[in-house]
């Protein structure tokens, strides 16, 4: 059995003690402070998990310096009993509380609130500044000084005084609403992180020119910190390590930064790589798990205050693994409690088959972009805590469920922990659904730990699994159940193209489950995100590739988070592309396509990969029952083919339902 001997030891910051090592890092969720109780049904969710530390935030300290339509503020007094809320919610359920002080600068516009300035340390910006999204600037190989161009206003003296006094008195408003300590936030290309940057603080004043002066502002904002709260009142600050951008402070200039900062009185640094314009992957599927960590520990070299790691680290054994190594003191885990609030506790229990993994997905970051409210792909009661909340039925029933996908295996986990007893049919030789083959392009192994889980858990709750077994009318009359849930899932959508028969098409399921091979020349019809997976999935074996695209490009179906990641390692394979493209004939060359207002063209091929989306798979099921049966209800891509977090939640709504 693995042990958490680090990973739950106590350790103090400043005059505070935390009873373990995992803390909960700041994260935007786009919940409306004002007007519900998201906020604090949120953070104490994560408190009863047994979170050492939950950082809360990002909260504005002065206006300019907001973001977004729902941002957080604790820019007046008057926001303290809202705050005071969320600490008092989280504090009842055993937990502890920092409020992350922000000010985003020239970010300020970004969202719905227009009332904002651009507003910097110097005048000078990128270009590409008003458009946060990686996509957006990731065709630049390198960046010069030249490229920034006048698009902000530059503080005045007077102004940066007011930034410090404003981090200052948002500090005491902290402590006034029952928060146990505050961080300052330093990353992300904001306003503080631009007067450190040389490139982008080109000021001439007291504030610009050397590395003191550049410090100025940050270790001014700390001293009023101080002033205000007292020197022992927990003061952490979330730092880079790096910038990750061609114009960016590099891991020596941080230690420097770092070593300034604890002498400042600073008792906490939590490293946390990169700018808002990083055209490098951190948190994405392709990311070695743990591969930032080497940070913190370049960090911990140059002071002798605790340092947490961040990013990539969804698992108590590998966050146990680095804390033995040396190379931090705490573990970041934000998405990681979104995905499952009870890890601290399940770890500290040994029930590391309970765990939910977070998948690394972005589907709780896309949200955010969107500026939606947060949710999670592998965990339907996140962002929703006020909603969803998993009870005992009334009656204990006998439940059918029909189909062994995410949605399936989810609705059964929920009935049978509400007191049902649950049977579960699944035609396949294997549970998992469609995630079977969604893990297997490459870098989306992790997308296999959901089934895992959630078969792990099928297991604990005693559910009766019939594999290689159809559900039939027949079954339900014998079986007599109380409730069917239908989850068939969905099937690849098969087009009609002349030659669809052909010795030389096959499916993109049956490349990427390797029962089907491909010729070197390769056209995938379709460009969604299951024609782009399988089309790198052949590029990585040597195949040269061509994608037939209908639409104007490709990848339209995958979020803008993924998206640019995904296009980039395409790219970078030598992909061809061809869109606006229907196919209309396969033949044993290759395709006929055909483009808008322009003749038929043909490209040689000697296999033909379809990949052009998937269609539910039909159940007779509800219509035979309907009326005269136990009730039927719905659930998955046999509704309508859709992402995991869409299968998932109404898994999660049936098993609530039945």
């Amino acid at each position: 059995m693995t042990t958490m001997e680090k990973l739950f030891q106590p350790i103090k910051i400043g005059s505070l003690e935390l009873p373990n090592r995992i803390i909960m890092p700041a994260i935007s969720n786009n919940f409306d402070f004002q007007d519900d109780d998201r906020w604090e049904r949120f953070y104490a969710r994560r408190a009863e998990g047994g979170a050492g530390l939950l950082t809360v935030g990002a909260l504005q300290v002065l206006h300019p310096g907001r973001r977004g339509c729902y941002t957080v503020d604790i820019s007046d007094d008057k926001y303290i009993p809202r705050l005071r809320k969320v600490t008092g919610a989280v504090r009842k359920a055993g937990g502890r509380t920092a409020a992350q002080l922000a000010i985003y600068g020239y970010w300020s516009k970004n969202g719905e609130d227009t009332t904002a300035e651009d507003v910097g340390p110097s005048a000078l910006v990128l270009p590409a500044a008003g458009d946060v999204r990686p996509e957006a600037i990731a065709h630049r190989a390198e960046f010069s000084r030249a490229e920034f161009v006048p698009r902000a206003r530059a503080l005045t003296l007077e102004e940066v005084r007011a930034v410090e006094t404003a981090i200052g008195k948002a500090a005491v408003r902290a402590r006034e609403a029952g928060f146990d300590a505050v961080e300052l936030q330093i990353v992300g290309g904001n306003l503080l992180v631009r007067f450190i940057n040389p490139f982008t603080n080109q000021r001439t004043d007291e504030y610009g020119g050397s590395l003191d002066n550049r410090l100025r502002i940050v270790l001014g904002a700390i001293r009023k910190i101080k002033e205000g709260v007292g020197d022992d009142f927990p003061l952490m600050a979330r730092i880079p390590g790096t910038d990750m951008v061609p114009w960016g402070l590099q891991p020596a200039d941080w230690q420097e930064v770092a070593s300034r900062l604890e002498q400042a009185g600073v008792h906490l640094l939590s490293v946390y790589p990169g700018w808002h314009e990083t055209v490098e992957p951190r948190h994405h599927m392709c990311v070695p798990r743990g591969k930032l960590a080497y940070l913190a520990r370049e960090i911990k070299q140059a002071v002798s205050i605790p340092v947490a790691t961040n990013v990539r680290i969804n698992d108590p054994i590998l966050a146990e693994q680095i804390l033995a190594a040396g190379m931090a003191d705490l573990i970041g885990m934000g998405r990681s409690l979104i995905a499952d609030p009870d890890l601290p506790n399940k770890a500290r229990e040994g029930r590391f088959d309970d765990i939910r993994l977070c998948l690394a997905c972005g589907h709780c970051h896309q949200d955010r972009a969107a500026l939606r409210s947060l949710t999670c792909a592998v965990n339907a009661e996140a962002g929703r805590e006020a909603v969803y909340s998993i009870v005992p039925a009334e009656k204990a029933k006998k439940v059918f469920v029909i189909g062994g996908g995410p949605s399936g295996m989810e609705a059964a986990r929920v009935a049978a922990l509400r007191g049902h007893a649950v049977t579960l049919f699944e035609k396949g030789e294997r549970l998992g659904g469609q995630l079977r083959y969604a893990a297997l392009p490459p870098f989306k192994e992790e997308l296999g730990t959901l089934p895992r889980f959630q078969e792990a858990q099928l297991r604990k709750l005693g559910v009766a699994v019939r594999l290689n077994e159809e559900c039939t009318v027949k079954t339900v009359e014998i079986g007599k159940p109380d409730a069917v849930v239908v989850a068939a899932g969905a099937a690849p959508l098969v087009p009609d193209i002349e030659g669809i028969e052909g010795a030389n098409v096959v499916t993109a399921l049956e490349v990427l489950a390797g029962g089907k091979t491909t010729g070197m020349r390769v056209a995938v019809i379709g460009g969604g995100l299951i024609g782009c997976e399988t089309a790198e999935f052949l590029l990585r074996q040597g195949r040269q590739v061509t994608i037939l695209e209908a639409l104007e490009r490709i990848g339209a179906d995958v979020g803008e988070w993924n998206r640019w990641v995904l296009i980039s390692r395409l790219k970078s394979y030598g992909l061809r592309v061809e869109t606006n493209s229907k196919a209309v004939a396969i033949t044993g060359r290759g395709v006929k396509i055909l483009r808008s207002n322009v003749f038929p063209e043909f490209y040689e091929a000697d296999s033909v990969v379809l990949a052009i989306g998937m269609k539910p798979v039909e159940s007779e099921l509800a219509g035979k029952l309907a009326g005269k049966g136990p009730p039927v209800y719905a659930a998955g891509d046999c509704v309508k083919p859709a992402r995991i977090a869409e299968a998932v939640e109404s898994g999660y709504r049936a098993g609530m339902m039945v």
